[in-house]
């Protein structure tokens, strides 16, 4: 049931010994995990509704908790790319996401995607709804 580094550190060398790891194992595994980067989306400012015509530019936040390492970044609104980048996260880095109100939606889902091209973790996703009013 662990699915990514950050619950493996969270579920330490006992769980995982527990598990049916030898302990030497197991501790090298939480080691290596933990090397491993954590990424956190800060929403920041970003509104839940926006009218129709309307338009604001947000910025969200992405910054690793603990680890650095090489990311791509991805922002769609509703499964249509808005941005993409790749950087060296190493701390905290912003993206700028425009929210518009079209006429034709009643909600935009807003997906931020971080990935690591060089290490063979699964994305990070965090989603935010706005609604259009």
């Amino acid at each position: 049931g662990l699915t990514s580094p950050a619950a493996v550190v969270d579920a330490g060398s006992k769980a995982l010994a527990n598990a049916g790891m030898s302990d030497s194992v197991a501790e090298r595994v939480v080691e290596a995990a933990r090397d491993c980067p954590r990424v956190a989306v800060d929403w920041g400012s970003f509104p839940d509704r926006i009218a129709t015509g309307e338009n604001e530019l947000c910025e969200v936040g992405i910054a690793t908790t603990d680890g650095a390492g090489r990311v791509g970044i991805r922002v769609t609104v509703n499964d249509v790319e808005m941005t993409a980048t790749t950087t060296y996260l190493d701390g905290e880095t912003t993206v700028p996401v425009g929210v518009f109100g079209p006429p034709d939606a009643d909600e935009l889902e807003f997906v931020v995607e971080v990935v690591f091209p060089d290490l063979p973790l699964m994305p990070v996703r965090a989603t935010r709804t706005v609604q259009v009013a």
